[in-house]
């Protein structure tokens, strides 16, 4: 039996690792959510969902 593709993932961690698993998985079309610690300052990068 074939198991169902994932929809959405969340992924912990922004550096290297995380940021290319993250693009990959979007490239997938899979929804993908990545999530860094909270900077001191916060620009637009840190607001955006768009990142994928």
């Amino acid at each position: 039996m074939r198991e169902k593709a994932p929809t959405h993932v969340t992924i912990i961690g922004g550096g290297l690792a995380g940021s290319e698993a993250a693009w990959q998985i979007a490239q997938a079309d899979i929804d993908v959510a990545l999530y860094e610690m909270r900077p001191i300052k916060t620009t637009e990068a840190h607001r955006t969902d768009l990142l994928a």
